[in-house]
């Protein structure tokens, strides 16, 4: 089974970060994803990683396409084809409010803003001098100053359906995330609509999915761990959308009530055992695999291991991670 292995957006320090990529590519794993927040630059620790790897693949996952234009990300895709050519990849996604007030950046149109991103980008790294008149972006006679060596794959992220159809339409692959398995049929089947739109089918389409994933025989401790990062999550847009699609609305309305009236106990309390056990892959290493084969059974060709993002998370819990899927 091709694997990949997610690096929390939680700054972990980069020794042990480049310790776990390295114990990953020894041990069978296609590829590892660096997540950003507010914290580490993900891909600049994607870059950092290719030059302390030799097999590997390594790729952002995701990057915020309202932080950055696409002729930068035409440029970073660039420097990793530098550093090692054919091993980067590209994960693009459009955050969440959340993130992008912290910016100081709106949030708007985020399928209409992928779409000219990715043709902005695409062209550009075709080698193509690119003046582009679009709603959101216009660069003028923007090309790199040396063409790319190998492709760089692009990935969007996506939860909800127009994202999932642009992903089947423009992309080279898919990264789903937070959803129960019993969710990844209908996903792809609105990716089909869009590859179908292109002329495409999903065997065009290289579908991955994030598994945010602890390996412990600790059930407790996973499920108070896990609901904590979940509540974070059950605040930002993007995701809430998603919820409410894969059945969580009541769940949500409980939460959002309780976060609003400053109980942020009872908020989190209100996010039953069963919703974190159909969003997380959690247990002993065996209970694991068969939470991840149910994934695979429904679609997903290369699920990747995600540290969950929190503060809790402890190093040894990385090397669990890399050490229970030796490949």
């Amino acid at each position: 089974m091709r694997i990949g292995l997610g690096i929390p957006p939680t700054g972990v320090p980069f020794d042990l970060c480049a310790d776990v990529v390295n114990k990953a590519e020894a041990s069978g794993f296609e590829s590892a994803w660096v997540g950003e927040t507010w914290g580490i630059e993900s891909a600049s620790m994607v870059t950092a990683l290719l030059a302390r790897t030799r097999r590997i693949n390594v790729g952002t996952s995701i990057v915020s396409i309202y932080l950055r234009p696409p002729t930068l990300t035409a440029m970073q895709a660039r420097t990793l084809d530098a550093v090692a050519p054919g091993r980067g990849r590209l994960g693009l996604g459009v955050s969440t409010q959340n993130i992008n007030a912290f910016h100081g950046l709106s949030w708007d149109a985020p399928a209409a803003r992928m779409r000219e991103y990715v043709d902005i980008l695409r062209r550009v790294l075709a080698g193509e001098r690119v003046t582009y008149d679009g709603r959101f972006y216009q660069p003028q006679r923007f090309g790199l100053t040396t063409p790319l060596t190998a492709p760089v794959p692009i990935y969007l992220a996506a939860v909800n359906p127009l994202m999932l159809q642009l992903a089947g339409e423009v992309a080279d692959g898919l990264l789903l995330a937070w959803l129960p398995a019993r969710q990844v049929k209908q996903s792809l089947a609105e990716v089909a609509k869009g590859a179908a739109k292109a002329g495409r089918t999903l065997a065009d389409i290289d579908i991955g999915c994030y598994l945010h994933t602890m390996v412990t025989p600790d059930h407790e401790r996973a499920l108070d761990d896990l609901r904590h990062v979940l509540l974070g999550y059950s605040q930002a847009n993007t995701y809430i959308r998603g919820f409410r699609n894969f059945g969580y609305g009541d769940i949500l309305d409980e939460v959002h009530s309780r976060w609003q009236a400053g109980d942020r106990r009872g908020a989190e309390a209100a996010i039953p055992d069963a919703m974190v056990e159909d969003l997380y892959i959690f247990g002993t290493a065996e209970e694991c695999q068969t939470q991840i084969e149910q994934f695979v059974d429904a679609g997903v060709q290369f699920p990747v291991l995600a540290a969950p993002p929190t503060s809790r998370m402890r190093g040894d819990d990385l090397h669990a991670l890399v050490a229970a899927f030796r490949q």
